[in-house]
């Protein structure tokens, strides 16, 4: 199995991830041993297309090609607005979020339609490379509002309240704001029949909430395991 490396939803350092766990878990309830190894992604769909590996994920938007079958959606990336409680902010529309001091990972203008180049078009319009620090700067009131995936978010929340003492913050003091749809997330194999048999065990898994617990296991109480 490929990946790529993306806390909490891959990561390299301890090889595991909310993603490669709940593959992971339904290969090995079909009787397999997984190896894992991480690559840039577009490298790793190539090499399960020429049969260098079995499988990789995350993959979006994608149908059945030749050499390349999709599972069913394994989880849902889920791009949210964040801002602090305390700063009063509604957001009902992407237009709500221009002019604010926005920050958000690399690429995201590209990801959230027209509306969204127009805010990205503002001078206090950021995208960073490392997601690990925007927690950080919401807290710290160095931008209003953070557009980030809903697990990643909390993901680095989390770790950023167990680096530091904060007894003058919880996480009840962020609001968060669904204006994106959601986007789910897939496996991709060479092997159609080895495709078919993991959506079989994954629909199993996922009907005994096996998921909601892998999800549960890496945001600990910081959310509701959904």
């Amino acid at each position: 199995m490929l990946t790529d490396d993306g806390p909490p939803h891959m990561i390299a350092a301890s090889n595991s991830g909310i993603d490669v766990d709940i593959a992971r878990e339904v290969l090995q309830r079909m009787g397999h041993t997984v190896k894992l190894g991480f690559a840039p992604l577009d490298r790793t769909k190539r090499q399960v297309e020429n049969k260098q590996a079995d499988l990789f994920l995350p993959t979006f938007f994608q149908h059945d090609t030749d050499e390349l079958f999709f599972s069913v959606p394994i989880i849902s990336y889920r791009p949210t607005v964040f801002s602090l409680k305390k700063d009063h902010l509604m957001f009902k529309a992407i237009s709500d979020l221009l002019g604010l001091r926005l920050v958000t990972f690399q690429g995201a203008a590209g990801y959230f339609g027209d509306e969204f180049v127009k805010v990205s078009k503002f001078k206090n319009y950021a995208e960073l490379h490392d997601m690990s620090k925007f927690p950080e700067m919401l807290i710290k009131a160095r931008c209003d509002v953070v557009v980030l995936d809903y697990y990643i978010f909390y993901y680095y929340l989390q770790e950023y309240l167990k680096r530091n003492n904060t007894p003058d913050f919880n996480v009840d003091m962020i609001d968060s704001f669904q204006l994106f749809p959601e986007v789910k997330a897939h496996v991709g194999f060479h092997d159609k029949k080895l495709r078919n048999e993991f959506n079989k065990q994954f629909l199993l898994y996922q009907s005994q909430a096996k998921d909601k617990a892998v999800i549960h296991r890496y945001l600990g109480n910081m959310i509701p395991s959904q």
